[in-house]
């Protein structure tokens, strides 16, 4: 492991003593020794050490310069309790200099290299009363330290990548040579990369690769040096600088305003595209180093450290305080908590204790799976965090769990997890001292994490370890923000074709997602808008709004036009059909919805028609009945759509009158009527009140004024046909389910109603409208042939003036209800309310009106008055008068 104080467990083979003069620690305090050679043992000499010692004694080198080592070939005390502490200083005790505690038994032998600039060490050796061992025994020697060498890259200079979400991307693996690097003496053996993303690297050669997370992010790759001289350092002599190149995976920009997909815009409209993208700020990643694994075999006292160099990351002469007290995050496997501190060490010496032997369901474990023999085989990890204040509590049980895993996670561990106790939740943990200790100590330097096992029998292992401090706390943290350069809609659809463009740049001062101090972050955003269309056909469109920032990465956001017809619907029908051929010109009448105008018009021979207007010239035509067609031209996604109607053209009725006159005063005036059977005949009498009569079958009627005492005059002002009976059913249908089985004719009454001859309502497709072969008059009987397919079913029928319900069983057999039209109408809706119901069909029957014509037709009887006469003879006579006698005759 590497520590800067030289605690390693470095088997040495030393191949010659040299002899000096023995350097005993008694108690109290001992002078300062100047030496580069002899021994160091505890007070005891040859025998025990004496109990309640309180000893300090300080070792400086001879040669100005030099360090001082000391390398113990023999280490025992009573672990726990009688303890040697040392300091890289020329006195025990100095601020900021401590290193470590021994005790126990510690494997030997062990080096300690003074790392003091004037090279000394100092020790303080405490003992209590109880019980006495064999102490130590170390030889003294001084090393020169080394030149240290210079790192340097045959290319510093920033890279720029597109990240991945662009629609460039280039490559996030980046070569280094760092091949002129230099050194005074001996060879460069070790390159310490540091690539700026929480993870490092060592290479024993000076060319080597690095992937980098490809979404956004500017990385600061650090690179220190090492050669062969191991004078001082059992990794080599470490250079004194380290030099850095910039890594920059540019940041996609953000396309807050951009219009969101789908847009739906119906056939004929147009729509208008927001495009819009503002540049956003990376910030360099906030360094955090991590450290690489340290093995924690079983001791008594022993202690392993771990460092982390944070050297140059901050303020020159920065502090820690409140605001920038560190996070500290461990990944660790040890079978038995209750054994182990945890020390946070800063450069300058001030320490913290992270965790204190805690363990609140005793045996503590760390890790996701204690192995839980003494075997120094690693179980598998966990992570845990320590801040200041604000985490969950070591001493809480509510901290643990009693249960080891059902499984070992991803580690090579595959044994057996250890039971009994209590395991570690990986969470943030409150540390078990404050983090006011630190306070006043250097940030940058070398920071070091110390894990002290107090008690044998127990062993795991630190797998790393990192800090991470607030940003606010680093130097001046490196941002870019990328200026778009061009922001464009293109499509290569068969959509409308995208108009001329207007950009629009504007500059944003700190645009997001944040900026560190002073700031500010400039960038810009681009603006775009346009409008696109008409959409003549439905269907769907992709348009794409591509921006390209100032390094050439290219970002897209596709926005889907989804164009929707709205197919229409017609209706046509002619007011007074049927038409005499004495009639003028006729309109149309035509509704619908939707983009329903502009069809066209035909019929069946015989009928004229403008197939521009619709209107009808019965004058023109041949009579007959015929079905006027309306045709609106598929378009726009929608298929040909179709109205119709029947139109009759009738011959005028006609209308003869012939009588018998002159007539008597008093008699009867009889006249005769012939013409057109069943005609309807408006008349008066001597243009009196309007009176009708109805031709026979034959074409006649007799009409008698009676007692006639004048001249009487008939006059025949109308004729009317009467129409035939017309039986009807559906013509079409749309909604519901299947709305073609609700057409034609309508089967028997009891019929079986299923999926195969009815149409339906349910709780989806719940209303079905029917249009019916003629515009029947108000107060027609309209039967619909119907039935339930659950009990809930129920529906209403309406011609949106009258209106009927329906419910009745039983279910699955077609009924016959009877809706009354309340207006003259072509169409009913059967609108559901609950449950499922068959509708068959519709039937009717009315009689429509027939051709009206008007006429002139009059017939007078002549009266002629009765005549009157009076006779008187001159009376009496005698009959002897033999002449003739004269009559009187009056009248």
């Amino acid at each position: 492991m590497k520590n800067n104080y030289f605690l390693t467990l470095l088997f040495l083979l030393i191949s010659s003593v040299v002899l000096g003069q023995t350097y005993t620690m008694a108690n109290g305090a001992n002078p300062t020794v100047s030496t580069c050679s002899g021994t160091f043992r505890d007070g005891g000499n040859n025998s025990d050490y004496a109990a309640s010692q309180n000893s300090t004694i300080t070792f400086c080198p001879s040669t100005p310069g030099d360090k001082v080592r000391i390398t113990f070939t023999a280490f025992d005390t009573e672990s726990g309790y009688d303890y040697l502490d040392v300091w890289h200083a020329n006195a025990a005790g100095a601020p900021g200099t401590a290193a470590d505690r021994f005790m126990g038994l510690p494997t030997v032998p062990f080096s300690i290299t003074s790392t003091s600039p004037d090279g000394c060490l100092s020790f303080r050796f405490i003992s209590d009363g109880s019980f006495q061992y064999a102490g130590w025994s170390a030889t003294i020697s001084c090393v020169t330290p080394c030149t240290p060498p210079v790192a340097a890259l045959v290319d510093s200079s920033p890279v720029n990548i597109c990240p991945s979400t662009s629609l460039t991307p280039g490559s996030s693996t980046v070569a280094f040579n760092a091949s002129n690097s230099t050194t005074s003496s001996g060879s460069l053996v070790r390159y310490e990369w540091d690539w700026g993303d929480g993870t490092n690297n060592i290479t024993a050669t000076p060319n080597t690769t690095h992937t980098f997370p490809t979404t956004g992010g500017l990385y600061v790759v650090r690179l220190r040096v090492r050669n062969n001289n191991f004078s001082t350092d059992p990794l080599g002599c470490l250079s004194a600088n380290s030099v850095t190149r910039t890594i920059r995976v540019m940041p996609e920009p953000l396309f807050t305003g951009t219009s969101a997909s789908p847009v739906t815009v119906n056939c004929g409209n147009s729509v208008t595209l927001n495009g819009a993208a503002v540049s956003q700020t990376i910030i360099q990643s906030t360094p955090s180093v991590i450290s690489g694994p340290i093995n924690l075999p079983d001791g008594s006292g022993s202690s392993y450290n771990s460092t982390l160099d944070f050297s140059g990351l901050f303020t020159p002469g920065a502090t820690i305080s409140a605001g920038c007290y560190p996070t500290v995050t461990f990944d660790i496997e040890h079978s038995y908590t209750g054994d182990l501190d945890i020390i946070l060490i800063a450069p300058t010496g001030e320490s913290v204790i992270l965790f204190d032997q805690h363990a609140p369901s005793s045996p503590g474990h760390f890790g996701a799976c204690s192995d839980g023999a003494t075997d120094g085989v690693p179980g598998c990890t966990a992570t845990y965090s320590v801040v200041n204040s604000g985490g969950a509590s070591w001493t809480n049980v509510a901290s643990t769990t009693a249960a080891p895993p059902t499984t070992n996670g991803l580690c090579a561990y595959t044994g057996v997890c250890e039971t009994g106790g209590s395991y570690y939740i990986p969470q943030t943990y409150t540390s078990t001292n404050p983090f006011t200790a630190l306070n006043g100590a250097a940030m940058n330097g070398v920071w070091t994490l110390k894990v002290v096992d107090n008690i044998s029998s127990d062993d795991g292992v630190l797998s790393n370890w990192s800090l991470t401090f607030p940003s606010s706390c680093y130097a001046s943290l490196q941002t870019i923000t990328p200026d778009l350069a061009t922001a464009t809609w293109t499509t290569s659809g068969s959509g409308p074709a995208v108009p001329a463009q207007t950009t629009t740049s504007t500059v944003v001062n700190n645009p997001g997602p944040s900026c560190p101090p002073p700031g500010p972050c400039v960038g810009n955003q681009l603006t775009n808008n346009v409008t696109i269309g008409p959409f003549p056909t439905a269907g769907s469109y992709v348009y794409s709004f591509t921006v390209t920032d100032e390094f050439g990465c290219q970002y897209r956001r596709n926005v889907t036009v989804n164009a929707t017809c709205v197919c229409p619907t017609a209706s046509i029908s002619y007011t007074g059909s049927p038409f005499c051929t004495s009639a003028g010109s006729q309109a149309v009448t035509l509704t619908g919805t939707g983009v329903f105008t502009g069809g066209t018009y035909s019929s069946t021979v015989g009928l004229t028609i403008n197939a521009a207007t619709g209107a009808i010239t019965p004058s023109t035509s041949t009579p007959g009945t015929y079905t006027v067609t309306y045709t609106i031209p598929a378009g726009g996604g929608c298929p040909i759509t179709t109205a119709t109607t029947s139109v009759t053209i009738a011959a005028p009725p006609t209308l003869a009158v012939t009588s018998t006159s002159p007539v008597c005063s008093g008699n009867n005036a009889v006249f005769n009527l012939t013409g057109t059977p069943n005609a309807i005949v408006t008349y008066n009498i001597n243009g009196g009140a309007s009176i009708t009569t109805t031709l026979s079958g034959a074409g006649t009627s007799t009409i008698t004024v009676p007692a006639v005492v004048v001249n009487t005059t008939f006059n025949g002002t109308s004729i009317a046909t009467s129409g035939a009976p017309v039986v009807g059913n559906g013509l079409s249908a749309i909604g519901g389910n299947v709305p073609a089985n609700a057409t034609g004719a309508i089967s028997a009454l009891g019929a079986a109603a299923s999926a195969a001859n009815c149409a339906s309502v349910d709780g989806t497709n719940t209303t079905l409208t029917i249009t019916l072969q003629h515009t029947v008059p108000a107060g027609t009987s309209i039967i619909v042939s119907i039935a339930r397919d659950t009990n809930a079913g129920v529906v209403t029928i309406s011609d949106g003036t009258a209106s009927t319900t329906f419910n009745a069983g039983p279910n699955d057999v077609l009924q016959q209800v009877t809706l009354v039209t309340g207006i003259a109408t072509n169409t009913i809706t059967i609108t559901r309310t609950g449950g499922i119901v068959w509708i068959d069909g519709v039937q009717y029957t009315f009689t429509p009106p027939g051709c009206t014509a008007t006429i002139a037709v009059s017939n007078t009887v002549t009266v002629t008055a009765v005549p009157t006469a009076t006779i008187s003879y001159a009376t009496p006579f005698c009959t002897t008068v033999a002449t003739a006698q004269a009559v009187t005759l009056t009248g």
